[in-house]
């Protein structure tokens, strides 16, 4: 994925500009294309910090730490653990939920669920200089969000996908490309992602997309990011 991370200035300063022309914000340029949220139940405890360290070095991802089930000590233990495999290759981490750990780590940023912190909350603490992300379940939550003050969102779930029952059936592309036309804030998609549904995606308007299964669990989770790196290519993100 070497090929995208070559290009990333040029690609989140111009063609990953929100589709709607609207430049970037400096701390969104440090965003990518792959989401990848991390889940240490398919990894195990200290396989998930090896999981990482493996597909870290193709770049052309941001990391969204998720494991919300830790303990402070623990958490930060895991934290701390793929900002020192990150960092050397620049890969920005974000934290779930977690402000106060954003702030002691250093890390990129934080990731809202829709019942936790409210952006304006969490951009009190953090200030401007860190991203702030948001879970949105529809264009109209998007956009308020975006009003809010998240520098991006995370929409879903688009397709069918048994981790996301929770919320409700399938949103459709249809509902991403409401949200693209609605939103400046760069949107990722989620919920029953794959390399093949790459390009729908982002012709639909979206900005990535976010995985947990097709790279947690893939019998080669560096040969997962590689194929979603070449479908980044394809759709002209080099």
């Amino acid at each position: 994925m070497a090929g995208i991370t070559q290009a990333n200035g040029r690609h989140h300063a111009d063609r990953c500009d929100h589709p709607a022309g609207v430049p970037l914000s400096v701390p969104t340029r440090r965003l990518a294309p792959l989401y990848v949220i991390t889940d240490r139940r398919h990894a195990g405890e200290d396989g998930l910090v090896r999981l990482l360290t493996d597909i870290i070095p193709e770049r052309g991802m941001t990391i969204q730490i998720r494991e919300k089930d830790l303990g402070t000590r623990d958490l930060l233990r895991v934290v701390e653990a793929i900002q020192q495999a990150a960092r050397p290759f620049r890969v920005p981490c974000v934290i779930n939920d977690r402000v106060d750990l954003v702030l002691a780590t250093r890390a990129a940023g934080v990731h809202l669920r829709s019942d936790s912190l409210s952006v304006k909350e969490a951009r009190a603490c953090l200030g401007d200089e860190y991203l702030i992300g948001a879970s949105v379940h529809s264009p109209a939550e998007a956009l308020q969000r975006e009003r809010d003050g998240a520098d991006f969102a995370v929409l879903g779930p688009v397709f069918e996908t048994p981790s996301k029952r929770e919320y409700g059936p399938a949103l459709g592309v249809a509902a991403l490309r409401e949200a693209g036309r609605r939103c400046r804030i760069p949107l990722y998609a989620i919920g029953g992602i794959t390399p093949a549904r790459v390009a729908e995606v982002m012709d639909a308007g979206a900005f990535g997309v976010a995985v947990i299964s097709s790279i947690m669990q893939a019998a080669s989770p560096r040969e997962a990011v590689r194929q979603y790196a070449a479908q980044f290519r394809r759709c002209g993100l080099r």
